[in-house]
């Protein structure tokens, strides 16, 4: 059983994980840049990644 502070704490590194996911992938579009480009992909990937963890221990 998750508490409220606990479910507060992953509501907000949710918030945060999905900002973060925007912003990178907005990022990737605007890089010419190859290398950029596929660096700011790839970090945006690795956030979604937490944000699905983190969509896990609330469907649990």
């Amino acid at each position: 059983m998750i508490s409220e502070k606990e479910l507060s704490a992953i509501e907000d590194q949710l918030a945060h994980e999905r900002v973060l996911i925007t912003k990178y992938n907005a990022y990737s579009q605007m890089c010419n840049d190859q290398e950029l480009k596929q660096k700011c992909s790839s970090i945006a990937q690795k956030h979604q990644c937490h944000y699905d963890t983190l969509m896990g221990f609330l469907n649990c």
